[in-house]
């Protein structure tokens, strides 16, 4: 089994160490313009321009399965060649939207890509995908989910986890949701924050933000649907603020603002605990599913949950267990009991625990 992971960042560092470290011992590649300085054991480099066709074509010979983990600036070109190259694709890159446009591309070039692959977006779309088809449609979903710091510093109250001007754009991009049948498209910040009491981590805040993304569209007939972002109290406030001094206004300021914060409050510095719930409701019948994992071994809650869900769907790509041509969201994924029993015990294997609960969220 041969799975080349293209981009040498952090993220698609740990995703080619969880592959590497198998029982399988899949022969794993990391592709990139320029080396890492340090790449896991048992990790390959090549030498890559993922924009070039050819050399695309190169790096996707005799390859089972490919993940994708670049920046959203390049990524929709990337995937485009990688469909070229005809290899099955397990996509991780942040876009503000699935790239579903390449669709008819994936399937004329008779390639299955799953896009979104990481945790929420990602697992949580494949619960709700499992909860969908087992219970024959849904009449509500909802998720809360947000990485946090373990001890968060004063005033901001967070930490930056992801690329920081991404984690702004969770502020201030419309919260596209659904309410008793109707579209919504809020702005995060004008909205009143919901309290959420949790067993693990006591009182935090969650906002309406934008992660449905495909679910929206792939269930259109489901009349509620909302994600919301955990904060720690205090957090939103600052945000708040920030807005109104004008700070989160255009890109330039946003840029600026967003490399001190990668300065002021990096993750090297503030262990993170990512907690996920997932609610889907039909009539009386419910399906909650509850996440929480923690800083572990030098990588965080949010790598990790991101990256091994990512390479759970790689190895689902790579044996073959999904080959249905085209570019698919995850909720695609959870139609099949098998392979989202198989993904759930993956994440298992490597200590990341998706519970199914009882109860529902309780705000």
């Amino acid at each position: 089994m041969r799975i080349v992971v293209v981009g040498g960042g952090m993220q698609g560092r740990v995703i080619a160490e969880n592959l590497a470290a198998r029982p399988e011992k899949p022969e794993v590649v990391v592709a990139d313009i320029q080396e890492p300085s340090t790449l896991p054991a048992n990790v390959t480099f090549q030498k890559t321009d993922i924009l070039d066709k050819l050399q695309a074509v190169d790096l996707a010979k005799d390859a089972d399965a490919a993940v994708l983990a670049v920046p959203s600036s390049i990524s929709h070109a990337a995937l485009a060649n990688l469909i070229k190259a005809g290899v099955p694709v397990a996509d991780v890159s942040f876009t503000p939207n699935p790239p579903l446009d390449l669709d008819s591309a994936a399937r004329s070039n008779g390639v299955c890509c799953v896009v979104d692959c990481g945790v929420a977006p990602g697992l949580s779309h494949l619960l709700i995908g499992r909860a969908y088809s087992e219970l024959k449609g849904l009449d509500s979903v909802k998720i809360l989910v947000g990485g946090m710091p373990e001890s968060p510093p004063p005033v901001f109250r967070h930490a930056v986890y992801f690329n920081p001007h991404d984690l702004i754009s969770e502020y201030v991009r419309p919260a596209r949701a659904r309410k008793g049948g109707q579209d919504i498209a809020p702005a995060p910040l004008d909205l009143d924050a919901e309290q959420h009491v949790d067993a693990d981590l006591g009182h935090l805040e969650a906002f309406l933000s934008d992660g449905l993304r495909s679910l929206l569209t792939s269930y259109p007939d489901v009349r509620d649907m909302a994600e919301l972002t955990l904060r720690w109290p205090g957090h939103l406030d600052t945000m708040r603020g920030l807005r109104e001094m004008g700070i989160l206004d255009d890109q330039k300021s946003t840029l600026a603002f967003g490399n001190t914060l990668a300065k002021r409050y990096p993750d090297t510095q503030y262990s993170d605990v990512l907690l996920m719930l997932v609610e889907a409701t039909r009539g009386s019948q419910r399906r909650v599913w509850r996440l929480i994992d923690r800083y572990t071994n030098g990588q965080s809650a949010m790598s990790r949950t991101t990256g091994y869900t990512t390479a759970a769907i790689a190895i689902v790509l790579a044996r073959k267990q999904f080959t249905e041509p085209g570019v698919h969201p995850p909720e695609f994924l959870g139609r099949d009991s098998r392979i989202t029993a198989d993904i759930i015990a993956d994440l298992a294997e490597r200590q990341v625990i998706v519970r199914e609960v009882g109860s529902a969220i309780t705000a």
